[in-house]
């Protein structure tokens, strides 16, 4: 079973490629000359389907169509006679799923037509199952006589047969990037013999049809392609006709622009080709050995004498690709026209020389096609060509160039003027005007009228084409940011003030009954009042030790003394601790569009007053918060931004002929945020701590005592902390 499928499947890939979006409305099943054909019909973008046997189930093939509307047919169709029993249609993850089930395996094709795709299944006993026996009865194999080439709209190739083939399969080969091979449309015939063959086409896609021995029991006929075709296989007597549609307008005019499809092409696998190595050479000189064949795949025949169809293309375009068969070129200081002579005649091309053409060959080009030594041989030599029909033209770049502009300005001229309007929505009319004349061609002309916003244009066809695509990029609406900034502010202070003040007096006199009883000193007196001010009232009217706290809000006195009063004591304590915290946070927003500049501030404006020349003038100096920023929003949507950020205030405690002094704080950066993401532009952290002492020299080092009686202290610490913040998010409508 898994063996005969190998024979009912009929690979057509990349056939009819097309935007989804379509719609399948109808399925059909018809007998028609020993055949069983299915006919589904679609409406608008009907691609290809990817279609493959079940794994489960050999008889069941699934075809998947991608993005369609199968609603119309959905259901289970049963057929009562005939090899395709039932066809089920159902919807499965966005999928068009068409299930068909056959009673037995038979040879069948899948293909195109307009909006339809057919599948085509052999019911005629000749038809049957595919064999590749070697016990096949020679006699009854047929042999391919010939190719024949038909005129008329489209490509009919005909394969002529002596007999009636038992069978064939059809399917495509896509093109192998990894070997350059091109894209081949294969047609077996089982049971079949055949001499090599070869025919040079070159329409409707298709380069060049050859036909070799596969196996002992198939003949393999190849179709060399340039580009995916529709096309149909039937068999019909002795003949089996290959029929592939003629292009459409719009796809043939696409084929102007692509580059030549040349001579024979490369085989399904390519033949390793070699040339003989040869010294300064002539045409007549030059052997190329006949292409051979690898295993499992038909062999070139050699070249006919009549040249192939071209096209003419220029020497400028996109990447190249090519097409020619592959020989292996070895050249030693050749004159550059005998090889150029020698690659079109394996090309079967007419050649002609510019005057100006002249240069030496030296190379080693091993397996690779004519059409690209050709290429490189040229490039080397500062050369290019032209094929126009089957004559190749070889000229130098310049003159190359120089046409092709020539060319392009003759059509221009040629060509009617049109007149256009497009009214801008977003973009300045004026500031377009300035871009769009470098792309006018001389003839265009173009107009601004400022009140309504519009371009009158007038030019060619084309060039208005090009001049309105570059308006539609022109004219879009600038994205718009906004942009938020955060500015936080603490501030910690610590403020402690100890002081000490003393004072003390004693007598020794008879007024206070105390003499020494000695004539001397009969009287003592001892003051240690002698310092006043600055501390408490005290009744000595003064301190021997005044070291009071700086300030202070805190204080203690004691005075002491005798009876008598000969002897008095007093002592003054003053302190003061002060501990304080502070936040300001400042929040300024903006928006703006993208790549321009945007200021927002808020504060205040002091005068400042200078006498110049007995002139008084005032100015005004800011004390503001601002934010200044330039946003510029890349592909990948993050925001570079150029930022600018003040915050400068007035302080009051400090004045200086009235005026206040200015606290600033400013941070200016260009940085990179994500759409919605917050950073840090900078910050500060500034600690202040000042420790200041009073002393009584000597006395403050006694142990003990000494910091108790002969020291003040004053304590001050200021922490300040400053953070900035932003944030920019795209406005999105």
């Amino acid at each position: 079973m898994k063996r005969s499928l190998s024979y009912l499947i009929v690979l057509l890939l990349g056939v009819g490629l097309a935007i989804a979006g379509g719609s399948l409305v109808s399925l059909d099943k018809k007998f028609s000359a020993g055949k069983e054909v299915i006919e589904i019909k679609g409406e608008g973008s009907l691609p290809f389907p990817d279609f493959y046997p079940s794994s489960n189930d050999p008889s069941l093939l699934l075809l998947k169509f991608k993005g369609i509307n199968i609603s119309a047919i959905a259901g289970e169709h049963k057929f009562q006679k005939g090899v395709v029993r039932w066809i089920r249609v159902s919807q499965n993850e966005g999928k068009g799923i068409v299930e068909v089930k056959f009673s037995e395996l038979k040879p069948f094709s899948i293909y195109t037509k307009g909006n339809s795709i057919f599948i085509e299944v052999e019911t005629e006993e000749t038809g049957g199952k595919i064999s590749r026996s070697p016990s096949a009865s020679r006699a009854s194999r047929a042999v391919i006589k010939d190719i024949v080439l038909h005129k008329g709209d489209g490509l009919k190739i005909s394969l002529v047969l002596s007999g009636k083939p038992a069978s064939y399969r059809a399917f495509l080969l896509k093109k192998d990037p990894a070997h350059n091979k091109p894209m081949r449309l294969v047609v077996d015939v089982v049971g079949a013999k055949t001499r090599r063959l070869k025919k040079v086409v070159g329409k409707e896609g298709v380069t060049a049809v050859r036909a070799g021995q596969f196996t002992p029991d198939v003949a393999r006929v190849v179709l060399d392609l340039y580009r995916m075709p529709q096309y149909r296989v039937k068999r019909a007597g002795n003949r089996i006709d290959i029929l592939i549609p003629s292009a459409s307008p719009s796809r043939e005019k696409k084929a102007e622009i692509t580059p030549p499809k040349p001579g024979p092409s490369a085989p399904a696998h390519p033949a390793k080709l070699s040339t003989a190595p040869v010294s300064p050479p002539t045409p007549q000189t030059k052997k190329v050995s006949s292409p051979a064949p690898e295993v499992r795949d038909p062999a070139p025949s050699k070249p006919s004498k009549k040249g192939p169809s071209f096209e003419t293309v220029t020497i400028t375009g996109g990447e190249k690709k090519y097409y020619g068969e592959k020989y292996t070129f070895r050249f030693k200081d050749a004159d550059v026209r005998d090889v150029v002579t020698f690659i079109a005649k394996l090309a079967h091309l007419n050649v002609i020389f510019d005057p100006g053409v002249e240069g030496k060959v030296t190379c080693e080009l091993v397996d690779i096609p004519w059409d690209q030594a050709l290429d490189l041989i040229l490039r080397t030599n500062k050369l290019g060509y032209l094929i126009e029909g089957n004559v190749l033209r070889v000229a130098p770049l310049d003159v190359l160039a120089r046409e092709e502009e020539q060319r392009r300005k003759m059509k221009e001229s040629a060509m009617p003027l049109s007149t256009v309007m497009r009214t801008l929505s977003y973009a300045s009319a004026k500031n377009v005007e300035a871009i769009v004349k470098k792309y006018l061609s001389p003839r265009g002309e173009i107009v601004v009228d400022e009140r309504t916003n519009t371009l009158i244009i007038k030019d060619i066809p084309d060039r208005i084409q090009e001049i309105d695509r570059i308006i539609n990029t022109l004219d879009a609406p600038i994205p718009q940011v906004s942009i938020q900034a955060r500015i936080v502010e603490t501030v910690a202070n610590y403020t402690r003030n100890l002081g000490i003040q003393w004072g003390f007096m004693g007598y020794a006199d008879p007024y206070h009954g105390n003499q020494t009883s000695l004539v001397f000193p009969n009287r003592i007196l001892l003051d240690g009042s002698a310092v006043e001010g600055g501390g408490l009232v005290n009744p000595l009217n003064g301190y021997a030790v005044n070291l009071p706290a700086a300030s202070f809000n805190s204080a203690l006195g004691l005075s002491l003394g005798n009876v008598t009063d000969s002897f008095a004591l007093d002592i003054g304590l003053t302190a003061m601790e002060e501990e304080g915290w502070g936040k300001i946070l400042s929040a300024p927003k903006v928006s703006t569009q993208d790549n321009h500049e945007a200021v927002i501030r808020q504060g205040r404006q002091i005068p400042v007053q200078t006498n110049i020349n007995n002139t008084i003038m005032v100015r005004y100096v800011n004390a503001v918060l601002e934010l200044k920023v330039t946003p510029h929003i890349t592909a990948d949507q993050t925001i570079i931004m150029r930022v600018d950020i003040k915050n400068d205030s007035a302080d009051f405690s400090r004045v200086v002929m009235g005026i206040p002094t200015i606290i600033t704080q400013s941070s200016t950066t260009v940085m990179m945020v994500k759409d919605g993401n917050t950073a840090v532009i900078g910050g500060m952290y500034r600690i202040e701590d000042n420790t200041n002492y009073k002393k009584t020299p000597f006395l403050n080092s006694i142990p003990l005592i000494g910091d108790l009686l002969f020291k003040s202290s004053s304590i001050n610490r200021t922490n300040r902390e400053l953070l900035i913040f932003i944030t920019p998010k795209i406005i999105r409508k």
